[in-house]
């Protein structure tokens, strides 16, 4: 697994249900929310035909501040399962400060 997608993990893991955090899509989504389910393993397995070994982490009480211009983030539930295939662009606090952003 990349680093920087682990660092992507452990900062929304430090979140995980305290302060509301803004994460941004490259396809435009811009949304608020929590963490809330701690860094898990995906529900695919070695023997699967779509297996890629990967971690995920799943975010709720999502507030789309900005619409995406296609559907290539998938929110259901008020919930969002950030993953290998839903990378996003920056995840920020409110007050602005950026925790994490992809081409940094």
């Amino acid at each position: 697994m990349e680093e920087k997608y682990k660092n992507l993990l452990f900062v929304i893991d430090d979140y995980f249900e305290k302060d509301m955090l803004i994460i941004e899509w490259e396809n435009g989504l811009k949304i608020k929310c929590k963490s809330f389910t701690g860094i898990c393993e995906t529900d695919t397995e070695p023997g699967d035909e779509d297996y890629i070994g990967e971690y995920s982490i799943g975010v709720n009480e999502v507030q789309v501040l900005s619409p995406g211009c296609d559907d290539s983030v998938e929110i259901y539930d008020d919930s969002i399962e950030i993953s290998l295939k839903c990378i996003p662009e920056k995840v920020s606090l409110e007050d602005g400060t950026v925790l994490w952003e992809k081409d940094n």
